[in-house]
């Protein structure tokens, strides 16, 4: 049901899409697979802006998102026989002609094609998917809108993708979400391989999501590589901008633009990107220009003023939660400036230094010190970049633009979080570079046949070292038997998510009236379907300011009271053990409330949950008689 409807989604983007591209703006593609991508890209963000109007007059559910899809669909009546056009020979050049390199490179793609699209026909299990990415359309499914979530902070970020991912959850499942979010990931794909047109063509998008911290994050219900697909979207659009003379291509790229900074903040400086590329454009008419780039800004900001809009009339800051020293809002929200430093600071934290030697080891410190769940990159990228390296000594003068664009994205990104994941948007470009630097050096007829046979033979053993790294992590999460129905849900993500057996009974055992305060659990929201009470990235923050402000149990009793919390699960390393965020003294307060208000109602592994008996006599020393003895390591 799933696959149909993700079919459905993007049979329905591209109609929407060719409204604009065929009938409005008239646009020239080289072929159909451009026009696909392109149209297909734009309809994505039209199904994303018209199900954000449904979310903010408060009208989401699954009626309305069907009546969506069924408008998407109807709107591609008229280009049916375009479509019947489109010609399957047109596609051919991807096999044809047939030769050794260029059917291993197929071989390998269509595999990591197929190893993603069984990711993501499992549960989702990504962390930052679980927390915001599908945790926020959940609750807005769940209120019919869009609501305030003040507990989570990622709320007040724009929510272009989220929108995608609210319409999948409506009609369908996680799974539905995970596959929409490939689907913009695939669009990137196609369109490396599209721009480039080279002989080597097809080793750009094998060598993108060969990437494997790429690929970790393509199946995920993540927004990173979309992102980056429409950003590269918008550089593609601002080329054929140039080259085919039609003012489509420019609103085309400022709606990409746009779309790429309601995807993820970090995508802000595409925009002085943008403009930069506008002004080389126009130099010659400064004043034509300066109307381009006014447009340029006023289009792009249309994608983000309805979250910042939002943002205003929750907390009153239109930037929350960013800039609460000039705007406030820490009274409207979970959050506030001591945390918003904290969290600048941590995310600074990751790579390997700030320093210029730095940003020139980076080739060599990502390759082979890069490390998934570590602040050194917190992923791996794998061989192939650093093989390809001497090849872009190879580039000409017209690759310009792109290797500015290239060292933009790259030095934005060493200054501000050094993510392995964020450097989706540069590494597209650079594919792109690498086998187009490494093509011109071999035709350049300086190398012998035996020497050329020889490089392309190491660039596909890196190809090979990569996806055997992918293949790995495949192994180890095991989708094929969730997905051959040999397992349930429950198993699959059990062996996932090691909270996952507490967050499940924690469902089972609490009530539509009680809420949970959630502790050093690494908020998974998407998991919780009972009310509760957690913080974002600083997970005890509301846990000690509680102990530390009120410090009595009468008095604790009565916040408690006021938050209307009626139960506490909480990693036992982090809260109690000798892992803990908490003071001493906090640990000995919260174990004495725990023992004379508080009843244990489950204990798994190191995670603990507690009743809290806010209305109960003080220290009953048989209260835990009565428990269901479960052992700490069952």
């Amino acid at each position: 049901m799933d696959i149909a409807l993700f079919l459905l989604f993007i049979l329905g983007f591209l109609s929407a899409g060719r409204i604009f591209t065929r009938k409005i703006w008239d646009l020239k593609f080289s072929g159909p697979a451009e026009a696909f991508v392109f149209s297909s890209a734009l309809g994505s963000i039209i199904t994303s802006v018209m199900v954000a109007g449904l979310a903010f007059i408060g009208q989401v559910s699954a009626l309305t998102c069907w009546g969506v899809l069924a408008i998407l669909l109807f709107s591609g009546i008229g280009s049916l026989r375009e479509y019947k056009q489109w010609k399957l020979t047109a596609g051919l050049a991807v096999f044809f002609p047939l030769s050794p390199l260029k059917t291993a490179v197929q071989i390998i793609l269509a595999v990591l094609v197929l190893l993603a699209l069984s990711l993501a026909l499992a549960p989702a299990f990504g962390t930052d998917a679980l927390v915001y990415h599908l945790a926020v359309p959940k609750a807005f499914l769940e209120a019919g809108g869009i609501v305030n979530l003040p507990n989570n902070v990622y709320s007040f970020y724009p929510q272009h993708m989220e929108m995608l991912y609210l319409f999948a959850l409506a009609l369908g499942t996680d799974h539905l979400a995970q596959l929409t979010g490939l689907g913009i990931v695939f669009l990137l794909l196609i369109a490396l391989h599209q721009n480039y047109r080279g002989t080597y063509a097809l080793l750009v998008p094998a060598v993108f999501l060969s990437t494997p911290v790429f690929f970790n994050v393509a199946y995920s219900a993540y927004v990173d590589l979309q992102a980056a697909a429409y950003i590269f979207l918008s550089f593609y659009a601002w080329e054929n901008w140039q080259t085919r003379k039609q003012t489509g291509w420019f609103y085309l790229m400022t709606v990409f633009v746009g779309t790429a900074v309601a995807t993820k903040l970090t995508a802000i400086i595409a925009l002085p990107i943008a403009l930069l590329g506008v002004a080389l454009q126009g130099r010659t008419q400064p004043n034509k220009t300066l109307g381009q780039c006014f447009i340029l800004v006023l289009g792009a900001l249309l994608f983000i003023l309805p979250w910042w809009g939002k943002n205003y009339f929750f907390t009153g800051n239109p930037l929350a939660p960013f800039f609460m020293q000039i705007f406030g809002g820490e009274q409207s929200m979970n959050w506030d400036i001591t945390r918003s430093l904290q969290q600048i600071q941590y995310y600074s934290s990751y790579g390997m230094g700030h320093g210029i030697l730095d940003f020139l080891l980076l080739p060599i410190n990502l390759t082979f010190f890069g490390q998934p769940h570590s602040l050194k990159f917190d992923g791996q990228i794998g061989i192939l970049y650093f093989l390809l390296l001497p090849a872009l000594f190879g580039l000409r003068r017209q690759s310009m633009p792109m290797v500015v664009t290239f060292l933009i994205f790259t030095v934005f990104w060493f200054t501000q979080t050094q993510q392995a994941r964020l450097l989706a948007t540069p590494f597209a470009f650079l594919a792109i570079l690498s086998i187009k630097g490494l093509e011109q050096w071999l035709q350049s007829g300086g190398i012998e046949e035996k020497g050329k046979n020889f490089l392309l033979a190491v660039l596909l053993l890196g190809l090979i070292f990569n996806t055997s790294l992918i293949a790995k992590s495949w192994a180890q999460v095991q989708p094929l038997p969730y997905i051959l129905q040999k397992e349930s849900r429950e198993p699959y993500l059990m062996r996932q998510i090691k909270s996952y057996p507490v967050y499940l009974s924690a469902n089972h055992l609490l009530g539509q009236d009680e809420k949970i305060l959630l502790v050093y659990m690494r908020n998974f929201g998407f998991l919780m379907d009972k009310p509760f009470f957690s913080d974002s990235i600083f997970e005890a923050h509301t846990l000690t300011k509680i102990i530390d402000e009120e410090v009595y149990a009468k008095a604790i009793i009565v916040r408690l009271k006021s938050m209307g919390i009626t139960h506490i699960l909480f990693n036992h390393k982090f809260v109690l053990g000798e892992g803990s965020a908490l003071t001493v003294g906090e640990r000995a307060i919260l174990k004495n409330f725990l023992n004379l208000h508080a009843q244990r109602v489950l204990v798994k592994n190191e995670f603990f949950l507690y009743r809290f008996m806010l209305d109960s006599d003080l220290g009953d020393p048989n209260k835990n008689s009565s428990l269901i003895p479960i052992p700490l390591n069952h």
